[in-house]
């Protein structure tokens, strides 16, 4: 029995699967009845009143390394985003403190950190990034009943309307201009993503005993590390195939070498060359929008698009959808095809003439 005189009273104090109980009483028969009646209740499971819990002190440093070093889907450990989740820890820590208990964290500081964030110079997406990653943390502890509650975080607004992709013009002049500069690993790797829509980061992870023959989709890469933790298979074009063999030889990673920092210098060459320098939109991670607005322009398929490149909500991938004019065409002809073979007492928009205007309001052609 874990009793002890505190004071004027006597403390029932002992950990069970990990969580605390402690509570006051004026007699020590007491205290010793109400931990022999609360540990049978554990061992029948019962559930236990979160009045009679202790949640343990725990700081943001601690419950980092927790979540470091949980595997996915509830860790960090072993995915393709590792090292980011890493960095904004070691960013939210420097913040806060490390040493700060994490039942301290409340909405009105997390908003001073948002302001922090802001003053920084990150984008709100950045920001987004950030809360999440320390969102993820706190679901962490709240799931293993090492908080009482998870505060609430603060929405950030990320404008989606500025999503853009490469033209083929474009893909077609980046590449000639590698060509020309002799830059062929780069350009290889240029095609490579446009080719997968993988992100850079899982690409890098790629080992080349994960590129292989499937007995349905053929040649495909198994991506073992993403940033969701889950697992998917991208079948490759010939021209990605083509791209990939000439360098998956030379390194068991074929395209480890390319960290952001080359991938940042390497592009900058292309954007001063294409007189882009001053596009904020001109980025390198464009490749995976294009990929993903090309599955949308020539599929019209949002599922398809949505496993492709590995999204957890469809959210995401509805923002490809809307860079598609084709998606109203196919509709306008659906509505066409369907008003040619509707009763002729129906109005039938091919009766009109194109320049209609010229005619009263709703008068047919003749």
């Amino acid at each position: 029995m874990s009793i002890r005189k505190s004071g004027n009273r006597f403390l029932a104090d002992f950990m069970s699967e990990g969580t605390r109980y402690r509570k006051q009483f004026p007699t020590e028969e007491e205290a010793r009845a109400w931990e022999s009646n609360l540990r049978l209740a554990i061992s029948r499971g019962d559930t236990i009143d979160k009045q009679e819990k202790s949640y343990h002190p725990l700081t943001l440093q601690q419950l980092f390394d927790r979540v470091l070093s949980t595997p996915p889907n509830e860790g960090w450990k072993g995915t393709a985003n590792e090292n980011t989740a890493r960095n904004h820890c070691y960013q939210i820590e420097n913040f806060f403190g490390a040493k700060t208990l994490i039942k301290n964290i409340t909405k009105d500081k997390l908003d001073k950190f948002v302001l922090h964030c802001k003053d920084k110079g990150n984008a709100p997406a950045t920001v987004r990034l950030k809360l999440a990653t320390m969102s993820k943390a706190f679901t962490f502890a709240l799931d293993r009943e090492l908080i009482e509650k998870k505060p609430v975080f603060p929405r950030i607004r990320v404008n989606n309307e500025r999503m853009v992709y490469f033209s083929e013009e474009e893909e077609i002049e980046i590449l000639t201009y590698l060509e020309e500069q002799g830059m062929d690993f780069f350009h290889d790797f240029f095609v490579w993503q446009i080719d997968t829509g993988m992100r850079p980061i899982e690409s890098r992870y790629l080992h080349r005993r994960n590129i292989k023959k499937d007995p349905v989709l053929g040649m495909s890469a198994y991506l073992q590390k993403t940033k969701n933790g889950e697992k998917r298979t991208i079948p490759l074009t010939r021209r990605a195939m083509c791209a990939v063999h000439k360098h998956k030889e030379a390194n068991d990673y074929p395209w480890a070498y390319w960290t952001k920092d080359r991938i940042r210098r390497s592009w900058d060459k292309v954007r001063e060359a294409l007189g882009r320098s001053d596009d904020k939109d001109f980025l390198f991670y464009v490749c995976r929008h294009t990929c993903g607005s090309r599955l949308i322009q020539r599929t019209n398929n949002l599922l398809l698009t949505k496993d492709w490149l590995g999204h957890k909500d469809i959210a995401q991938t509805l923002r490809y959808a809307r860079l598609s004019p084709q998606s109203f065409i196919s509709g306008l002809n659906a509505l066409e095809n369907r008003s040619e073979g509707a009763d002729k007492k129906v109005t039938n928009l091919a009766g009109f003439a194109d320049n209609f205007i010229d005619f009263g309001k709703g008068e047919k052609v003749s």
